[in-house]
């Protein structure tokens, strides 16, 4: 199973190459064994490659928040059904998850992107994420700026409509 993410603007790969006896995943080309226990206070101790971190995690709808150490980060889950739809290029607007403010803006009109890159940083609820294109297209329109203030659900960003093939 490989999963792609993007941690602090930077996109990831991670390949598991087993569950049992322990889970063990490839980033990039270092591989981890990774293992966890519940913690005494509700978190879990996550055990990678021998070394013990503290760890919270909560998941709030299509999000997860975990903290880990001094760090917190905030997770997209996809629903497959929304993701299907990503994939297939049916959504062009880049929206809110929840309330918030634009910390950084990483694109403009006209701009072609990928699927994956980073498109605006922003801050809700004290936790800074990376919002990301839903596929590789052109952006239309932005329509936020740096410190601007945005409710959930606000469209953000607008890919440009995919042209249509035409018949050869």
């Amino acid at each position: 199973m490989t999963i792609h993410l993007i941690l602090d603007g930077i996109p990831a790969t991670i390949t598991i190459l087993a569950r049992r006896p322990a889970l063990t995943c490839r980033v990039g080309d270092q591989i981890w064994t990774v293992a966890e226990t519940a913690a005494a206070d509700a978190g879990t101790v996550v055990t990678i490659d021998g070394e013990a971190f503290h760890l919270w995690r909560v998941q709030e709808g299509d999000r997860v928040h975990i903290k880990l150490g001094t760090r917190t980060f905030s997770l997209a889950v996809d629903d497959p059904i929304n993701a299907a739809a990503q994939l297939g290029g049916s959504s062009n607007a880049v929206r809110a998850d929840m309330p918030g403010v634009v910390v950084g803006v990483n694109c403009a009109a006209g701009d072609v992107v990928r699927a994956g890159h980073p498109l605006l940083t922003i801050e809700s609820m004290k936790m800074q994420m990376t919002l990301t294109a839903p596929r590789d297209g052109t952006i239309g329109t932005v329509a936020v700026k740096v410190n601007e203030s945005f409710q959930k659900g606000a469209v953000l960003v607008v890919m440009a409509a995919e042209l249509e093939a035409t018949p050869s």
